[in-house]
């Protein structure tokens, strides 16, 4: 019976001491935290040092500017008016076209899907006119990319045009089926499918 009252008695001082540890991290833990708000912190600038800024996320120097001529018909020719610009004015940008989705237009012969822009004498803005031809009502867009060689390697820009031809309005695309829960309220079902 001494082994189990010695026992229980050791079990009762281990508990103890592992609380008196855990209060001492809590107080110490607090004291820090205490410091690092009463002293703020501040950015003690170095002579002669650059102060570092983040690069955030990396866009290449090329922004697109459009207007669409006339007002888009299927099966006959549409023309598109576009303004690339760069502040790398001494440098070659080389313009892509494409079709986003197959069959909702396509290109005419003489339309080239890849141009390449010379350099202009202090010109930022180059102008260019791309013709489709829409092959459905709705909605239908071009994609244009552009790349150009910076200092840091060559870097593209891409842009979808939305072109609404005729005067269909835009079918929106439903996912699922509309459905009524226990409690009466609606949601979209979306079942898994399998493989």
């Amino acid at each position: 019976m001494n082994r189990i009252v010695l026992s229980k008695l050791l079990t009762v001082l281990i508990s103890a001491l592992a609380l008196v540890a855990c209060e001492g991290d809590r107080e110490s833990m607090s004291d820090s935290t205490q410091e690092t708000t009463a002293k703020p912190a501040t950015a003690v600038k170095k002579p002669g040092a650059a102060i570092e800024k983040s690069p955030g996320k990396l866009t290449a120097p090329i922004s697109f500017d459009y207007s669409i001529v006339g007002n888009p018909i299927v099966g006959q020719p549409v023309s598109i008016n576009l303004q690339i610009s760069s502040p790398l004015d001494d440098r070659t940008i080389t313009v892509f076209y494409r079709v986003n989705e197959a069959g909702s237009l396509t290109f005419p012969e003489s339309q080239l899907e890849t141009i390449t822009l010379l350099p202009l004498a202090e010109v930022t803005s180059r102008n260019q006119q791309v013709t489709v031809v829409p092959q459905r009502e709705g909605r239908i867009y071009l994609v244009v990319s552009a790349e150009v060689e910076t200092d840091g390697g060559t870097m593209m820009r891409s842009m979808s045009i939305p072109i609404q031809v005729g005067n269909s309005p835009r079918a929106p695309t439903v996912n699922g089926e509309l459905v009524e829960g226990p409690d009466g309220e609606v949601g979209i079902s979306m079942p898994a499918k399998e493989p």
